[in-house]
Parts: structure tokens; sequence; C-alpha cells
């Protein structure tokens, strides 16, 4: 545990630990490794540790004085939150503007929602999806969660503060408070999440991520390590631990399991993974325990990452949206992988050492107080002169670059979209593809219509839809095309066996899989299911995204196997043709959107 100045609560070492672990998960998951499938829940940890934190700091400064002294409360925090934050977003504003101008239109409100502390409810409005972005994402997107932690500090201390005065000594009726709001946070992100669309909303939403940062407050009401270096409580230091060590045992297996898609954790997930958060905190905390010791959480160089753990998560999301592997770069993942990281480990530790520390590490002396005094010196006030100078033209100059600037906003993917969605519509105003004559509408194919004259339904995604003209040109009124931003793979079954129903499903079934995510078994058995006898024809998927190579092995190895199977290898055809790709490296251009309908045209012709 380190000193701290007289009148402040002491560093825990050991919750830095646990900040290392939290950050080094949500940085592999944003990386993309598969093995930290669910690393989004260290947000769900470092939610639980500020509850806690500022539960603690709210009820210790009540307890002394009767008050919390919210000026400085708020000072400290925005030390904390808000320098590093305005580096972030100024240096990204920088970047942009040199080198990716297309993104300043975007970046213009993603920025002023970061300085406002509300780009969750930014992103909520402007139907920024965290699961379903196959184009660059938001350069800011991952401030979402310092929204809702900065929303938490403005609301809930004077909540908490009145609720003191109110119940006085009489703890246990804050705690059921916070209990039922716990409760109520989790049925409302239940109530919010619909597991047939995006859940976005559920996830970005302050009310319905409150349960975590309230388990923490509920901890920090009923936790208090001086209290427990007393009685019975100080001797049960070494099961405490061994309880923390079994729940961190678990937190890992969630890092790796969880799906951010899942149900399930809509629907409990979350409280479960903050309740075990929870534990974890509370025995690091003892102190008589080993879990916050030097031999666990404490160990030294978990603690140098933990107090970097701000800076690593600031500036790691932006360095992996600008360098995407085979889009950006041309670079294997491997080599990107470690060229991010390092350009994260470096952004953080000039952060670190330059502003986080002066603002923050040191408060006593980079208080708006100290600061003043410094600069009123006689030696400061010409420095003070010339970096208020520097500062407010540097960011004069980020604003008028970010405002003035023409908005190259790239609209081509976008365009491609609108223009297959008017070809889908066209389509289906002029004529309805059905059985050819002498066709019964159930899943027998007579077996005299050739190939080349079969009626076919092609269903699939945004790259599909980008490219439904052309699909319509290669096969001229024989194709149906079904096509829809976003569709994963488990929705094409049903969609399939619909069609069938309608009397609108082609003599061959043709389906683009793998693109917005994980393909599984029970996808391709229900499209084999929905196809019935006609010929089915699977599209694998060419996606920078960490499902590509799992979801094409799966398609390579169960189609083939199954009743009038085929793969369409579009991964292979479309090898080293990056001219056939947008700026995405997933939907194509006009060359790429040709080749894909003819591959398509060709393999089905073929039988």
């Amino acid at each position: 545990m380190q000193a701290t100045r007289p009148g402040t609560k002491p560093r825990i070492d050991g919750l830095d630990g646990l900040r290392a672990l939290a950050v080094v998960g949500v940085l592999l998951y944003h990386a993309g490794i598969g093995w930290a499938h669910g690393g989004f829940i260290g947000v769900d940890v470092f939610f639980v540790l500020s509850g806690y934190l500022v539960t603690s700091i709210v009820v210790a400064r009540f307890r002394q004085s009767g008050e919390l002294g919210f000026r400085r409360f708020w000072s400290a925090r925005f030390r904390r939150l808000v320098p590093a934050q305005l580096a972030l977003i100024v240096s990204v504003t920088i970047v942009a503007a040199l080198f990716y101008s297309e993104e300043l239109a975007d970046l213009r409100g993603q920025a002023i929602a970061a300085m406002l502390g509300v780009t969750n409810w930014y992103l909520i409005a402007t139907e920024g999806s965290y699961f379903e972005q196959l184009g660059r994402p938001p350069l800011l997107r991952h401030l979402w969660s310092l929204g809702v932690e900065l929303q938490f500090y403005l609301v809930f201390p004077p909540l908490l503060v009145l609720g003191l005065k109110v119940v006085r000594d009489r703890l246990d009726r804050l705690v059921i408070v916070i209990a039922v709001a716990i409760l109520a946070s989790t049925v409302y992100l239940a109530l919010v999440f619909d597991p047939a669309s995006d859940p976005t909303r559920a996830y970005f939403d302050t009310f319905a991520r409150l349960g975590a940062p309230l388990m923490g407050a509920l901890l920090g009401l009923i936790w208090q390590p001086r209290s427990l270096a007393r009685g019975v409580a100080n001797q049960a230091g070494a099961k405490v631990s061994a309880i923390g060590a079994g729940a961190v045992v678990i937190l890992l297996v969630l890092m790796s399991i969880a799906d951010d898609r899942s149900a399930l954790m809509y629907r409990g997930g979350f409280l479960f993974t903050a309740i075990v958060s929870t534990v974890v905190v509370a025995a690091i905390v003892h102190p008589t325990g080993w879990l916050g010791s030097q031999r666990a959480f404490g160990h030294p160089i978990l603690v140098a990452i933990g107090l970097r753990s701000y800076g690593l998560y600031l500036w790691h999301w932006p360095i992996f949206a600008l360098l995407r592997p085979r889009i950006d770069v041309g670079w294997s993942w491997g080599a990107v992988f470690i060229v991010r990281i390092l350009l994260t480990v470096v952004a953080t530790e000039l952060c670190y050492r330059y502003i986080e520390k002066p603002w923050h590490m040191r408060s006593a002396d980079a208080s708006f107080a100290g600061i003043r005094r410094r600069l009123l010196q006689p030696s400061g006030i010409a420095t003070g002169q010339r970096l208020a100078a520097l500062g407010g033209t540097f960011l004069v100059l980020v604003a008028g670059i970010v405002i003035a600037l023409p908005h190259h906003k790239n609209d081509v993917i976008a365009q491609s979209l609108d223009d297959g969605q008017a070809a889908l519509e066209r389509a289906a105003a002029s004529t309805t593809v059905a059985p050819a004559p002498g066709t019964p509408t159930t899943t027998q194919l007579p077996e005299h219509v050739p190939a080349s004259e079969r009626t076919v339904t092609v269903v699939g995604d945004s790259v599909l839809l980008g490219a439904a003209p052309d699909v319509f040109k290669a096969f001229g009124n024989r194709a149906n095309i079904d096509a829809k931003v976003s569709r994963q793979a488990s929705d094409l079954g049903p969609l399939i066996a619909q069609l069938g129903k309608e009397g609108r499903l082609g003599q061959v079934v043709v389906a683009q899989v793998g693109i917005n995510g994980v393909v599984t078994d029970a996808d391709l058995r229900a499209i084999e299911a929905a196809a019935g006898a006609r010929p089915l024809y699977v599209i694998n998927a060419r996606v920078p995204r960490s499902w590509e190579g799992p979801n094409n092995s799966l398609v390579a190895e169960m189609v083939p196997t199954l009743k009038e199977g085929h793969v369409i290898d579009w991964y292979s055809e479309s090898d080293g043709r990056r001219d056939w790709f947008l700026n995405d490296g997933i939907h194509l251009t006009e060359s790429g959107r040709a080749g894909y309908a003819n591959l398509i045209r060709k393999a089905v012709d073929a039988g």
C-alpha cells in the first residue's frame, strides 16, 4: 500500500493490478484475439472499481466533516480524466486532418460529445453500432465508457451525500436502496436488449450499465479496509483472498468465453460479471489478505501497468482503428499487432509522464492553486505567457481544422449500398422470381432443367447488397436477391424458409455467410434444411476480422457434406485483388462487384 498525503485515502496497489488485468483484456478483445473473446468485460471491472472508490471517498469524507466538498471532489476527477482525454482528442484530430481527412466529418461530433462526457448517448443517437461496424470504426468510440463514468461521477456523489444525511448511521437503508437500483438497472438492461437486433443501445445506455458501478458502490458502503482490520474480520484475510482468487479465475474464464451479443450477457451476465468483480475487489482491499500483496495483484509489474491503464485505454483504440491489417497497411496481422502495441505503449508513457502525473499523481503541486503560484513567480510568468499563447494558438488551429476543412466523408460504401437497394426495389416492382413453368413449389428440382436456366435465390448481407446490380446483370431475370446490411448467418435459415413458404424461392439457393460475425454448425444446418433438395451454394468470406479464418474453415469442412452443398470460394478468388475492395477491405469496388457476380454465376451454371 502506498503512502499518501495526510487527509487522503491510501492508495491500494492491488487495485492497480486489477486495472492491469482489465485493460489487457480490453486491448486483446479489440485486437481480435480469439481466446480473449470476452475481454470487453474489462470495462465492467473498471466500472466496479470506480463505484467502489468513489463511494469509499464520499463515505470517508462525510464521516470526517459531514460534507463531501464537491469542488475538491470534482476537481480531482477533472484532473484525473480530462487533461489526458483532451490530449487524445487534439492528437487524433491532428492525425485525422493530416492523413485521414475523410474522418473529420464524423470526428467533430465525436470530439464534442467526448468533451461533454456524453459519447455513449451520441453514439446511440447517431446509431453508431459497437458490433456491426465493417468500415473504419469511429476514432473516439471507446470514450463511451468514460461518458458513463463521468455521468456517474456527476450524479451519484450528491445523491449519496443526501442519502448519508438522511439515514445517518443506518447504512443498511442505503444498502437496500442501492441494491434495488442495481436490480432496476439489470431489469432495464434486459428489457432494452432485443436479441433480434443490434444490441448497441443496451450496451451503451447509462441506465442499463449502472449495475456495475452500483455494485462497487454497495461494496464501498459495507466493506471498509480500516474496519476489516479489527476483530474476526482481521483473521479472515486468507480465506477472503482464497475466495477472491476463485473469482479471478471466473473473470479470466469470462474474458475468454463471454459473448458481447449473447442474450445471456444482457439478461444477467453483466450483473454476474459485476458481482464477480466486486468479490475480487473486496479480497484485494482486505488488509490482511494476500490477493492485493506483491505476490499477486500488488506485483510491481502489474501495478505499473495499472497506473497506466487509463492511458492504455485512451490511446489504444484510435491507434488500432487507424492501423488495420490488410486494409491500412499490407502487413500480416501479427506484425500489425506488434506495431499497434508498441505505438500504444509509447503514446501511453508520454501521456503518463507529461500529462497524467503532473495533473493527477502530484495533485498537490498540480492543483489549480499550485499551478497559479508557480506561474506567478517571476521565472514562471514569461513561461506561462508563452505556454498560454502556444496552447491557445494550438487549440484554435485544431478547432479551425475540424470546423473549416471540407468534410470529405467517404460515402462510396453508402452509395454502393443505396444503388444495390434501388436495384432490389426495381426488381421487386417489375418481376417476381418464381419456379419455372412445370416446376412444383416443393423442394423437388426437375432434372431436365439445365443449370444455366434455373432460377436462383441469393441471400446475404451488405456485400451482396452492394453487388446486387452486378448479380442481376450476371443472371438476368433468373435471379431473386434478398440482401440486408448487418445480416447474420443465423438469420439466413429462417429467411430461406420464409421465402419457400411464400413461393419465392428459386430452384437454386446461394447464401453469403461469415461477413458480420461467427458462423456455427447450426447456422449451416438451418440453411440446408430450409433449402431442401435444391442445390445449395455457400459463399465464404473475405473480411479482415478475427472470425474470417474459423468461418471459412467451417464452410470448407461442412458445406461439402451437406445435401446438395457446394462452396463458392470468394476468399481465394479475391486473394491479392486489393483493387476489388473499398477502404474497409470488405465491400467491393466496381471491378470487385463484377468479379463477385461472375464467380457466383460460373459456379451455379457449372452445376
